[in-house]
C-alpha cells in the first residue's frame, strides 16, 4: 500500500518502523509535516518529507494516514474528505464535538483502532466461544476510545450507549518508573487518578478501570476478565469446566523467538493449551505487538477484509467520552 503520512510525532513512528520492516506491505511515498526542521531530519534518514500538502498529495498513493494530533485535525480531515481520499486516522476523535463527529461520519476510510489485532486481544477474541454467552467484561489497561472499541467488540454492543453508569475518580500516588520513551529509576512519587466506570447495557456489564499514568509505568500490566456461562478468560488464559464438570485452567503462552541470532525477540504465535489461537502473519519481521496489530490492520484494508471504519471510530469516541 502506497501512503502519504501526515505527522511526525510519536503516532507516526509506528508506520515508519513498519515501512522499514515490511516494505512490500507499506510504502511511505512522503511524510507531510508543518515543521521544516522535522522534514529536513527525515530527509537525512532517507525518508521523502515535505511541508507542502499539495505536493505530497500529488504523489501517487492509495491512502492517507493522519497522525498529526488534534491541532488542525478537523479541517485537514474535511479537506481530505472533499478530495475523496481514503483516510486512515491515527488521531483520536475524542476531543471532537458532536457536530464535528457528525461532519466526519460519512468519510471513506478506517480508524487506527488496532488493539483488537494485538496478540493479547486477538487471542482473547479467538477464545470467546469457549466460555459460552458473555455478559461481563472487566478491562484495565486501555484508554477511553480504545477501551470502548474492545468493549463494543467483546460485548457486541453495536452503537448502544449505557442504560446506567456509575463513576469514581480516585486520586493517589505511586512510584514513578517510566516516561513515554524511557525507564525512570529516580524513585520519586507521581500523582495519578484512577478512573473506575461501571456501565450496564441491558443484561451486559462493562467495568473499565484506568489510571492516568497506566501507559507510562512498569508497575502496571493489562488486566482483563471476560465472564460467560461456562467460565471466564483473563490475560493469563482460560478458566472453565471439563466435559465431566471439573474446573480447569489453561494458560495462554506467548511464544517469542530470537530473530537473526540474538539480535531481537519477536512474537511468532500464541497458544491456549494445544491450540494455536494467534499466529503472527509477519514473523520473522522484527515488530513489537503494537506494530504487528497495525500491520494486520493495513493488510486487512489492502485485502478488502472487514476493518474498523471512520464511523466505527466515531462510535468508539462517543462511548469513550464516558470513560
Amino acid at each position: 500500500m502506497d501512503i502519504i503520512l501526515f505527522g511526525t510525532g510519536w503516532r507516526s513512528k509506528f508506520y515508519l518502523r513498519i515501512a522499514r520492516a515490511l516494505p512490500a506491505l507499506l510504502n511511505i511515498r512522503a511524510v507531510c509535516t508543518r515543521h521544516a526542521e522535522r522534514a529536513e531530519a527525515l530527509r537525512k534518514e532517507g525518508v521523502e518529507a515535505t511541508t507542502d500538502i499539495s505536493y505530497a498529495l500529488s504523489l501517487p498513493h492509495d491512502a492517507v494516514i493522519v497522525a498529526s494530533g488534534n491541532d488542525g485535525f478537523v479541517p485537514l480531515m474535511k479537506m481530505l474528505g472533499e478530495r475523496n481520499e481514503f483516510v486512515i486516522s491515527e488521531t483520536s476523535f475524542l476531543r471532537l464535538s458532536e457536530a464535528e463527529l457528525d461532519e466526519l461520519g460519512d468519510m471513506k476510510g478506517a480508524v487506527a483502532e488496532q488493539y483488537r489485532y494485538t496478540p493479547l486481544y486477538a487471542s482473547l477474541m479467538a477464545s470467546l466461544h469457549k466460555i459460552g454467552p458473555i455478559d461481563q467484561l472487566f478491562l484495565s489497561g486501555l484508554h477511553n476510545h480504545h477501551a470502548a472499541s474492545i468493549a463494543r467488540d467483546i460485548l457486541t454492543l453495536g452503537d448502544s450507549m449505557p442504560d446506567d453508569i456509575k463513576s469514581l475518580d480516585f486520586p493517589s500516588e505511586m512510584r514513578k518508573t517510566a516516561m513515554r520513551d524511557s525507564l525512570v529509576i529516580s524513585g520519586g512519587l507521581e500523582e495519578y487518578v484512577r478512573k473506575i466506570r461501571i456501565m450496564r447495557f441491558g443484561n451486559k456489564l462493562f467495568i473499565n478501570d484506568f489510571s492516568s499514568n497506566q501507559y507510562h509505568s512498569y508497575l502496571y500490566g493489562k488486566q482483563v476478565e471476560i465472564r460467560g456461562e461456562n467460565g471466564f478468560l483473563t490475560e493469563m488464559g482460560l478458566h472453565t469446566v471439563t466435559a465431566s464438570g471439573y474446573p480447569c485452567s489453561v494458560p495462554f503462552v506467548f511464544h517469542r523467538d530470537w530473530v537473526t541470532g540474538n539480535s531481537g525477540l519477536t512474537l511468532s504465535h500464541v497458544t491456549l493449551g494445544e491450540e494455536c489461537v494467534f499466529a503472527n502473519p509477519f514473523y520473522p519481521a522484527m515488530l513489537n505487538d503494537d506494530e504487528i496489530a497495525i500491520a494486520i490492520l493495513i493488510k486487512r484494508i489492502e485485502s478488502g477484509d472487514e476493518y474498523p471504519t471512520i464511523f466505527s471510530g466515531i462510535l468508539d469516541a462517543r462511548l469513550g467520552k464516558l470513560l
